[in-house]
């Protein structure tokens, strides 16, 4: 018998059974999110709200020592249609997802490491599984906002989510 680490995980990814902590783990192992020194705190047990830091360190930083706008583009991108994924798993659809349209309005410099705490309300949740189990796909809008160490936002994001059924 040989174990695969990426077909485990990925077998595991798309399961419902899929723990907060393992997908706190690999995410943070994913190279992308390495290399923009994006780190995962925390992953609430239903999947409802996702913690999230972008370092400011001589890694992504500008010339104008700000973090740049594609590490900050990155940390908040793909985390609402992952949630949402894992939300209607839980409920008994296995579904494609996607983010499929960001708006991103950068107020300030990021000079400090930013949070982002991504966050879907009991309303959002039964909006989108409604809509999935009515029409076999969901597109909806979330907000999120990066806030500085300073607790000043250093950007406002909206982000599309996609879930369709899978067939």
């Amino acid at each position: 018998m040989t174990l695969n680490p990426a077909k485990y995980f990925l077998n595991r990814y798309h399961s419902a059974e899929l723990k907060p902590n393992e997908l706190k783990y690999v995410l943070n192992l994913w190279l992308p999110f390495l290399f923009n020194r994006i780190h995962i705190e925390d992953v609430s047990d239903d999947f409802s709200a996702i913690n999230v830091r972008i370092k400011h360190t001589f890694w992504n930083r500008n010339p104008s020592k700000a973090i740049w706008g594609g590490a900050i583009f990155s940390a908040a991108d793909p985390f609402f249609p992952i949630m949402l994924k894992q939300i209607a798993l839980r409920n008994g659809h296995k579904t494609d997802f996607f983010t499929k349209a960001t708006e991103v309005k950068y107020i300030k410099p990021a000079r400090t490491d930013i949070n982002f705490k991504f966050q879907l309300s009991t309303q959002n949740i039964e909006t989108a599984m409604t809509t999935l189990s009515v029409k076999g796909k969901y597109e909806g809008w979330h907000e999120v906002e990066g806030v500085d160490k300073n607790g000043d936002v250093c950007i406002r994001a909206r982000i599309q989510s996609y879930l369709r059924l899978r067939k």
